[in-house]
């Protein structure tokens, strides 16, 4: 009768604790500053350009008052403020899309982007107009001089 009790007992117990110990989400890192640099990076420390959909800790090391870490796009909006300096983590679940990682005070000169699922990143081509074909100098003509007569 005991041993009955305890099997069903053990068998929760080991499934409680089994169920608890899911696997933690995947880590990214993003730094902003000290000086004028902002990055995002993977668990092994590249820099992230696509993920898989999911939920993923994100750590912010912010190292300057002046800049701040803004993340954003499909269902994600999170940023730390321009004025504070300091880790901060933030939980995030990313969808199809692209998001965007930015310095809101130096958004035009600290920023990126990366896609994630089936999303792609468009490329743009961009062709230089063509110059204007440069006018050829031509040398002045020179009308050979005329003999005076005497």
């Amino acid at each position: 009768m005991k041993l009955t009790i305890l099997l069903p007992v053990t068998v929760a117990a080991v499934l409680a604790v089994g169920g608890s110990a899911a696997a933690d989400p995947p880590q990214l890192t993003g730094t902003v500053g000290p000086g004028f640099t902002i990055a995002l990076q993977d668990g092994s420390g590249a820099r992230v350009t696509h993920l898989a959909p999911g939920t993923y800790a994100l750590t912010v090391q912010d190292k300057a008052d002046i800049h701040n870490f803004h993340l954003s796009g499909p269902g994600v909006d999170v940023a730390t403020d321009i004025d504070f300096v300091g880790t901060q983590t933030f939980t995030v679940t990313f969808q199809d899309g692209t998001y965007t990682y930015v310095c809101d005070a130096h958004a035009s000169t600290m920023k990126g982007s990366f896609t994630v699922g089936t999303a792609t990143t468009a490329t743009t081509t961009t062709q230089a107009k063509p110059k204007p074909a440069a006018k050829k100098h031509k040398p002045a003509k020179h009308k050979p001089k005329k003999k005076k007569k005497h």
